[in-house]
């Protein structure tokens, strides 16, 4: 080449540094080896997965419990027991409830793929036929329903436990399942052979054929057609057909039948705080019983009948005595420390527990005594009465009072009311209230025994006395009178609060928790007066009020009724019920069922 200058050599091209070869090499092979990212789509399993499985688990759980107090009825045991009548009662309810989580799982389930989704579609399928299966049982009470309900219940859990594995650990989850598969319920079958000799024309004709028989002691006759003989049962078939074949030589027809007989057995802790609506104790009682009472903390029982017959049971369920009072029972009290009680009704007699011997001087009165409470703290039973007919012609009432061993007390007693008779409520200090009705008011005195000689006034109400109470604090009083139902606060007893029209019956609660019971509705009043709820039912005519208001619904249908926000949980009382009362402690409710038993639920 040849330039301005002259010749020039060739221009040569620049060699790239090292590390820039490198670098576009590393950079084409990142670029040749990284695929693009990639869009990472959302899950499409099940979301309500936990929820589900709570709601699972709650099921199962309450299967759990009731099939452990159903299997001790069907095995002769006394404690904890469910009978078969109340459980196909719940049975239905968890029928109905496994329906509505079917639809639950369907509708998680719709347009969702992935294992909790798999999961909860089988354990679906398991609780429908549990659900099957338990409504069998309510229907015919058949024990292969039942038996096929535990295998339903024992392979629930496993599948909720499957489930488990692939959701977030959930403590509350863990808890159920645990807890659920602690109550460890058997069932046992084996297969029985029985020989059936008949039918006959008449029971005549059945009995005719026993005696032809030899009248075998494993033979039983039926008395309403058809009239049959049954022979077993036989453990195989082969004994069986021994059987018939030696009647045919006698020229005595049989045939042999075979059925599947079930045995149930229970281990485990006992379900108390999940069987709560059930019994905890069932005592066979005095006949015609009418009256219940329980100790303070609910452990000692007495009942008592119109026939003056009472009944007394220790904390083991054991009869203790049979007292023995005058017709008309009308009240029944034990003390404090469950030593003595009383008992009666225009006589009253004080006991010794648990020997039930007469002690100290008997209460009389010219009418039936209409309350019979003991006062705590200073320590006595005090009774009312009407005067003889009622009515102020007749002569006056009477307010009675006796140590626990049934000594005569001094001064206020005994005290004189007007004919109408007075009301009495008690304080936890000890302290008596009194309200009687003169003059077209209802006055509320009050004193302390041992140190009062005589009543004061506290408070007059408009109309004539019903029903009076007082809060365990003293602090405020409550009472139903012609006119209304009021509340007092005896901080302004001068201040008398119209809460309602009157109603059937009052009381508080340990809380200070005012309720009102009317026909159709209980009504909770706070400790300052406020309303805070009104729940309803059909036909109210008893409250008693404990860690839960208890209400006689009807004649046969026990409710307890949280004290948050009303809401009812029916009690598995299992017959008419004649009385109900709830244990000072408020823990425990004691009910007369059917007049012949006493029936106690720990509320919780």
């Amino acid at each position: 080449m040849i330039g301005r200058w002259g010749l020039r050599p060739p221009r040569t091209p620049r060699t790239p540094p090292a590390i820039a070869i490198l670098t576009i090499a590393a950079i084409f092979l990142f670029g040749a080896c990284t695929e693009a990212p990639l869009k990472v789509a959302p899950s499409r399993d099940a979301e309500a997965g936990t929820k589900l499985a709570r709601d699972a688990g709650a099921i199962l759980l309450q299967f759990a419990a009731y099939d452990y107090g159903l299997a001790g009825a069907l095995s002769s045991a006394k404690a904890r027991t469910v009978t078969p009548a109340r459980y196909g009662v719940v049975a239905r309810g968890a029928a109905n409830t496994i329906s509505a989580y079917s639809a639950g799982v369907v509708g998680a389930a719709v347009d969702r793929a992935g294992p909790i989704r798999d999961k909860l579609v089988t354990l679906a399928d398991g609780l429908t036929d549990l659900g099957r299966d338990a409504q069998s049982y309510a229907d015919a009470v058949d024990p292969a329903a039942f038996a096929r309900v535990i295998s339903h219940v024992t392979a629930g859990w496993q599948r909720l436990r499957d489930l488990s594995t692939a959701l977030p650990r959930d403590d509350v989850l863990e808890s159920a399942i645990a807890r659920g598969t602690s109550f460890v319920v058997t069932a046992s079958a084996a297969t029985k052979h029985t020989v059936t000799v008949g039918p006959y024309t008449t029971v005549a004709d059945a009995e005719q054929a026993l005696k032809a028989i030899g009248s075998p002691q494993n033979a039983a006759l039926t008395r309403t057609a058809p009239f049959v003989v049954r022979l077993g049962p036989y453990p195989d078939a082969d004994a069986a057909a021994q059987v018939v074949a030696k009647l045919a030589s006698q020229g005595i027809v049989s045939l042999v039948s075979q059925d599947q007989s079930y045995t149930f057995a229970r281990s485990g802790p006992v379900p108390d705080a999940e069987l709560w609506r059930e019994p905890s104790r069932v005592l066979e009682s005095a006949p015609a019983a009418r009256r219940i009472a329980l100790s303070d903390d609910g452990t000692w029982i007495l009942t008592g009948s119109d026939g003056g017959q009472a009944a007394l049971f220790d904390p083991a369920d054991t009869l203790r005595a049979l007292p023995q009072s005058f017709a008309g029972m009308s009240a029944l009290a034990f003390s404090d420390d469950a030593r003595f009680f009383a008992l009666g009704g225009q006589t009253l007699t004080f006991l010794t527990a648990p020997a039930g011997q007469v002690v100290g001087t008997p209460m009389r009165f010219n009418n039936v005594a209409t309350q019979l409470l003991f006062v705590p703290t200073t320590r006595l039973f005090v009774a009312t009465s009407k005067g003889p007919t009622g009515e102020p012609s007749g002569g006056a009432g009477v307010i009675g009072g006796r140590a626990p061993d049934g000594v005569p007390l001094g001064d206020p007693f005994p005290i004189v009311t007007p004919a109408a008779g007075a009301q009495v409520a008690v304080t936890d200090a000890g302290d008596v209230l009194v309200g009687t009705t003169s003059g077209g008011g209802y006055d509320v005195e009050i004193f302390r025994p041992g140190r009062d000689g005589a009543l004061r006034a506290l408070a007059r109400i408009p109309g004539a006395g019903r029903a009076l109470t007082v809060d365990r604090a003293g602090k405020t009083v409550a009472a139903i009178t012609d006119q209304g139902t009021y509340r007092v606060s005896l901080a302004d007893a001068k201040t008398v609060t119209r809460l309602a029209s009157p109603v059937r019956e009052i009381a508080f609660g340990t809380d200070a928790t005012l309720y009102l019971l009317d026909q159709t509705s209980l009504t909770s009043f706070a400790p300052d007066g406020s309303r805070r709820w009104t729940t309803t039912f059909t036909d109210g005519r008893r409250l008693a009020v404990g860690r839960r208001a208890v209400v006689v619904d009807g004649v046969d249908r026990l409710i307890a009724i949280a004290p948050s926000d009303g809401a009812i949980e029916e009690l598995g009382a299992g017959g008419t019920v004649q009385d109900v009362v709830v244990s000072r402690d408020g823990k425990t409710v004691g009910v007369v069922v059917d007049a012949r038993r006493a029936v106690l639920f720990t509320l919780p």
